[in-house]
């Protein structure tokens, strides 16, 4: 199963990508999390830390340095994740797609929109969740380019911009010929989920505003390491439910804390 996050900038998409990628890990699924902004953060909601998501090797940077150019053959993704990702809680793998970190040179952003949609489009998901968290805006949603199969969760704050963003990031998709979407109304009520459903004409979820979520990310932390209990991080497991995430055989599910 493959899902991208896309979303307007501030709205707490990768907020939700990190929460949710934790809950199916704990589920007993196997995730591999993509971060796809050239400002790569994803790595601190999943519970790496600043430095640690900081040092993780990006794979544009990486092949850049190793001397790979346009003219080489596409690496295999495959390869490509055993050699750069990052291994975290229940044994979820990061993938770090590319980080601007220079001023010179190469223009990081376009080589990192084209390793999206390789990264995206040709990593095996048999037995495995893929789930990227895209750039800020529609242009990454192209060039991910989500397919039947796969999964589109657009996420909105509460106001008109927001919403906007993920009505049209919703007709894209479906342009796209995606089949499943989701709308997510974050630091929301459920009256603003029923707007946004009104207006995207898919179905939407409410995530609460939650000051737990705000001073995880003042401290750098995980929210589902601070404390999975919060309303917000609740939300976000049952968010779970709405993908149509397959649930794991009895027999492989975690055993319970304690």
């Amino acid at each position: 199963m493959k899902i991208v996050i896309t979303g307007k900038g501030g709205a707490g998409k990768t907020t939700i990508a990190g929460a949710l990628a934790r809950h199916l890990a704990h589920a007993g699924h196997a995730v591999v999390a993509l971060d796809c902004d050239p400002n790569p953060m994803l790595g601190i909601t999943l519970g790496f830390g600043p430095e640690r998501t900081e040092a993780a090797p990006a794979v544009l940077n990486m092949l850049v340095e190793m001397g790979h150019t346009h003219n080489d053959p596409d690496p295999d993704p495959e390869g490509l994740l055993e050699q750069f990702g990052v291994e975290g809680a229940d044994g979820l793998r990061l993938l770090t797609v590319g980080r601007v970190e220079q001023l010179e040179g190469a223009c990081v952003c376009c080589g990192s929109h084209s390793t999206t949609r390789k990264l995206f489009s040709n990593l095996p998901h048999d037995g495995r969740i893929v789930l990227a968290d895209l750039e800020a805006g529609l242009n990454d949603l192209i060039w991910a380019h989500p397919g039947r199969e796969d999964v589109v969760v657009a996420v909105a704050e509460p106001s008109a911009k927001g919403v906007e963003i993920v009505r049209r990031a919703c007709q894209l998709s479906e342009t796209l010929g995606v089949s499943r979407l989701v709308a997510v109304a974050n630091r929301a009520s459920p009256s603003d989920a029923e707007n946004l459903s009104r207006v995207t004409g898919v179905p939407a979820f409410a995530i609460p505003e939650d000051p737990a979520v705000a001073a995880a990310d003042r401290d750098g932390a995980a929210p589902y390491d601070t404390d999975p209990s919060t309303p917000a991080v609740l939300a976000i497991g049952e968010l779970v439910g709405w993908l149509g995430v397959p649930k794991r055989p009895a027999a492989e599910q975690p055993l319970p804390a304690g």
